[in-house]
């Protein structure tokens, strides 16, 4: 069994492993090995540099993935960064539409308060908007 270690531990060694990398970067695989952390802290460390990245101080760094190579990294690549935002906004809106359509919808309908159908009538808009703009040209 693995000792417990700190999220900011394990993104600290994920980001510097990530910059030795440079441009290159490395799969999840190459980052178990270059880090020493088990899969599960790597992950985490990951998810815990993608919330912090944009706050450290004196670093331009940009937290990406591209699921073409399974290639995380910190130096920005403009390619891999938009299909990245792309990847992750079209999974969330995706998300948003199965909590709209499975739980607000139904709920709303058997709700009284205006809190609801207002918030209901916003997400959907959201929802359809996003998925407007998504859709190939």
């Amino acid at each position: 069994m693995t000792a417990h270690i700190k999220p900011e531990q394990t993104a600290r060694s994920v980001l510097d492993a990530l910059r030795r990398a440079g441009a290159r970067g490395l799969t999840l695989y190459d980052l178990i090995d270059a880090t020493g952390l088990t899969t599960s802290q790597v992950r985490r460390g990951l998810g815990y540099l993608r919330e912090t990245l944009p706050d450290l101080k004196n670093s331009n760094a940009v937290y990406s993935y591209s699921p073409r190579g399974h290639l995380y990294r910190t130096q920005y690549d403009q390619e891999a960064v938009e299909a990245y935002e792309l990847m992750r906004i079209a999974g969330e809106s995706t998300r948003s539409y199965r909590i709209l359509t499975g739980t607000v919808i139904p709920h709303a309908k058997q709700s009284k308060a205006k809190q609801i159908r207002l918030l209901r009538r916003h997400l959907q808009l959201v929802v359809d908007e996003t998925n407007d703009i998504l859709e190939p040209g």
